[in-house]
């Protein structure tokens, strides 16, 4: 990599510390230990541990040395016999045994669940010796734990944590109980108790006060202290298993957001200001090395460190420097893009998109000068406290970064940091791959681990291109002269250095689409691409359904969905992809966020693609007479499936609503019969889902009031809710629907994401959307009668009374399935297969 040499070289030293500037050190890895493995095992299935015989080793016969890796082998008295390099493999060869041998599934209690069991006879291990062809398998971002993780307690993060380890994910975000070291830390520079409260958000939408969305403090909050405690308290639960299993986490670095009020203390006229609570510094402030050398001093106290940090900043509130520095580039800001922060007398930031010419192979890319100091500046913040800092950049910062300037930045970070010190989070959508922007730069030569961004919010749907992941990491290891892959470092694209250091996923929700994740998962543990994905989903159904022969059944329907739902649609490219979000209108009414029919010729007509989707569907009821119906594991799919195709009818259902509420006078009869096909079809999704547990509001709702246990009574907030268990209940509601919290006596929607993290979860559908539905029609149909047009002002008033009422109420909602799933799904096949009769004439 180059290293400038330039005397600005010595600006970017001088705040390194000595151990850093010599050669790279060795990857700071956990190995863990043998007894926490056997832990893993003895959770996953009771009374099973006598039947492994595991064991750290420092290498595998014909693995190169210092390559994870993993033996499995027989013995003579029955057992499996398991030697890995860390606790990781281990654990991740104890899954593979689970699930390829045994028939048995390890998955996400609210997205598929697992299948496990003391089998009344063990079969034989599959021997082999396997290897990661790159060391790190991540997982995580910054937004899972206000999505998915924010009501865990110790009993489901270590039902998480021990699904990590049997998936062999190695490296995570470790992003718990960071306010209460924040706390400490501002309070430390002054700043009062109500000040630092009042700027964090609520606990689920915590995300965006930890500087990934910073447009605004204080949202569903203040946070209570009791909150901060438990979390600090369950982060050292949780650091302390991972690092027995071999698992590093990341830990968040200081990224420059502040209290406002913090300007004020540090008579800090640098700091950018963005008018809703929050400060900005940039790293070449003085104030910031203040700051973050504090931070660092209270973080690796309290919490040790495996000596990665998150710090990207990634900002999305256009109240940063950065859009400014767009604007004087000639260009419009991104919608999406990174962080900044202040100044130097300049604004600029972190990072950031804009204006700017596109990138030429022509033009060499060259650090910018100041980009370079801020960079240094950055990692300074790391490294003056722990020498062995390894500064990890999230990169959905830079995914609208294309221009020859952005890259001039992004050069900079590389060339600020000591080689191996700066490594990319590559969160390219669906895995598409940012390092192949600027001509193939690979990041100049960086390390990065390549992931795919899959999911926005958390929200359900059946999706995504297994055959783009499927080329992840082979597309950036190179072909060798003898036609084979070869390893990271050789060259690759414009004759730059493919630095490929591992592979995972970075969805901002879990809990739903578990045949995507578990192929990416399997990503770094596989020699090369999956010839037939098809043939791989169709094994993978049957071990899931614990089917020791073929079922034609389950075959077909895997092959069509393969073939749809998980294929790469360049039609559905253009619609932003949608495998970052539900596009349906299960949650979204037309107007207020815009709906497309992905799958539909017209407002009725579903395409080919849908009519594969479909058919997979019809396939996969027929199969219930020959696999266990009441098994976990298909009864999710089943579920799943039919969600995803009543679903899909709620596009064309919710445009026909949204025409008839259009017309310049309104139709009562056409506006009547679309409102009432609409809110019924939400209500059958209702029942649908009902029939599975992972579609439940109710534990979400439960975990959050439970979680009160371990705090306190100081949850104060200016909406009068007197308890803990309230409180956090109203932040699980809010963020399920408006996000911002809805004010009483609201005239409309409050600014913000509304209905970005809905769900397809019954109790949701049934008691929030739909009624939402008859609502609006309502209204709709006393316009009709007045003779008029649609009054929009009463219909945002119904929404926004709805909303809060919504929001404020504690009724409780079912925490176990209700009806059969085979029945229901039987039933609603028969109900809508008219809408899918076009589908009978298609291939």
């Amino acid at each position: 990599m180059a290293r400038p040499s330039s005397a600005l070289m010595v600006t970017i030293v001088s705040c390194l510390s000595s151990a850093a500037l010599g050669a790279a050190l060795p990857t700071p890895q956990l190995v863990g230990t043998v007894s926490a493995a056997y832990d893993v095992v003895e959770r996953l299935i009771p009374n099973s541990r006598s039947h492994f015989a595991l064991s750290l080793v420092g290498g595998c016969d014909g693995v190169p040395a210092n390559t994870p890796c993993f033996t499995t082998a027989n013995t003579a008295d029955g057992t499996v016999a398991i030697a890995g390099t860390s606790a990781s493999e281990l654990t991740f060869a104890i899954g593979e045994y689970l699930r390829q041998d045994c028939n048995m599934t390890i998955g996400w209690p609210r997205g598929g669940n697992s299948n496990l069991f003391l089998p009344t006879a063990w079969p034989k291990a599959t021997a082999a010796t396997r290897k990661r062809i790159a060391p790190w398998s991540y997982m995580m971002n910054v937004c899972t734990h206000s999505y998915s993780l924010v009501w865990y307690g110790w009993a489901e993060w270590t039902s998480f944590i021990d699904w990590m380890a049997a998936s062999g994910i190695n490296l995570v975000l470790a992003m718990t109980g960071q306010e209460e070291i924040q706390y400490q830390v501002f309070r430390k520079f002054g700043l009062s108790d109500t000040e630092i409260r009042s700027w964090f958000n609520g606990p689920a939408l915590l995300t965006w006060s930890r500087g990934q969305n910073e447009y605004g403090s204080g949202i569903a909050g203040p946070l209570p202290r009791s909150f901060m405690r438990s979390q600090w308290a369950l982060q050292k639960q949780i650091l302390a298993r991972y690092r027995s299993l071999g698992i590093v986490g990341q830990l968040p670095g200081f990224q420059g957001n502040v209290p406002i009020g913090l300007k004020a203390v540090l008579s800090d006229s640098n700091m950018t200001d963005n008018k809703k609570g929050t400060a900005w510094m940039d790293s070449l402030d003085p104030a910031f090395g203040q700051v973050a050398d504090e931070w660092m001093r209270v973080l690796t106290a309290d919490f040790g460190t495996d000596h990665w940090y998150q710090l990207d900043g990634y900002f999305d509130g256009k109240t940063a420097p950065w859009y400014e520095r767009g604007a004087r580039g000639g260009g419009a800001a991104p919608a999406r893009g990174a962080v900044a922060v202040g100044v130097d007398g300049v604004n600029g930031g972190f990072g950031g998109g804009g204006g700017g010419a596109p990138a030429s192979a022509d033009v060499p890319v060259l650090p910018d000068p100041t980009w370079l100091r801020r960079g240094a500046a950055a990692y300074g913040g790391l490294n003056r406290t722990d020498p062995d800092a390894i500064w990890s950049f999230q990169g959905w910062a830079i995914v609208d970064w294309v221009t020859h300037e952005d890259a001039t930045h992004l050069r900079a970070f590389v060339d600020a940091t000591p080689q191996d010190k700066f490594v990319i989070i590559d969160m390219s959508v669906n895995g598409a791959g940012e390092w192949q922007k600027w001509n193939n730069a690979s990041y100049w030569g960086a390390k990065f681990i390549w992931t795919t961004l899959h999911n926005f919010g958390g929200t359900d749907g059946m999706k995504g291109s297994l055959a783009r992941v499927n080329e992840i990491p082979f597309a950036g290891l190179p072909a060798s002269p003898g036609g084979g892959e070869a390893g990271a470092g050789e060259a690759v694209g414009s004759g730059v250095a493919s630095s490929v250091w591992g592979t995972g996923f970075t969805p901002e929700g879990i809990d739903q689409n578990p045949a995507y994740y578990e192929f990416v998962i399997g990503q770094n543990f596989r020699e090369a691409r999956v010839p037939d994905v098809a043939g791989h989903l169709v094994a993978r159904s049957h071990r899931r359904y614990g089917l020791g022969a073929p079922n034609a059944a389950v075959a077909g329907a895997w092959r069509l969905l393969v073939a749809s739902a998980y294929a790469h649609l360049p039609a559905v490219e253009s619609e932003g992809e949608a495998a970052t979000q539900d596009n349906t209108a299960v949650g979204h009414l037309v107007g207020d966020r815009t709906t497309v029919s992905r799958f539909h010729a017209d407002n009725r007509t579903p395409n080919a693609t849908l009519c594969q989707i479909f058919r997979a569907w019809e396939q996969l009821i027929a199969a219930g007479d020959a696999v266990d119906p009441n098994l976990v594991t298909f009864r999710y799919d089943l579920v799943d499936l039919g969600r995803e195709l009543l679903a899909q009818l709620t596009p064309p259902a919710a445009l026909n609503f949204s025409a008839a509420l259009g017309a310049e006078k309104l139709d009562a009869a056409a506006v009547a019969a679309s409102g009432a096909f609409y809110a019924e079809l939400l209500r059958d999704i209702d029942a649908l889902v009902a029939t599975d547990s992972a579609f439940l509001l109710g534990p979400w709702l439960e975990m959050a009031r439970a979680l009160a246990d371990d705090g306190g009574a100081d949850c104060d907030n200016s909406y009068g809710i007197a308890t803990c268990a309230g409180f956090y209940e109203w932040n699980a509601r809010v963020q399920l629907t408006t996000w911002n919290p809805t004010p009483k006596g609201a005239v409309g929607y409050p600014g913000g994401p509304d209905d970005y993290a809905q769900k397809h979860w019954s109790g949701l559908v049934g008691s929030y959307y739909a009624p939402r539905v008859d609502m609006v029609a309502k209204q709709a149909l006393a316009d009709a009668a007045a003779g008029g047009k649609l009054n929009v002002s009463a219909v945002n008033l119904l929404k926004a009374q709805h909303a809060y009422a919504w929001q404020m109420a504690t009724d409780k909602f079912p925490t176990t399935v209700t009806g059969d799933a085979l029945a229901v799904s039987k039933a609603m096949l028969a109900k809508y297969r008219s809408w899918y009769a076009p589908c009978s004439n298609s291939e």
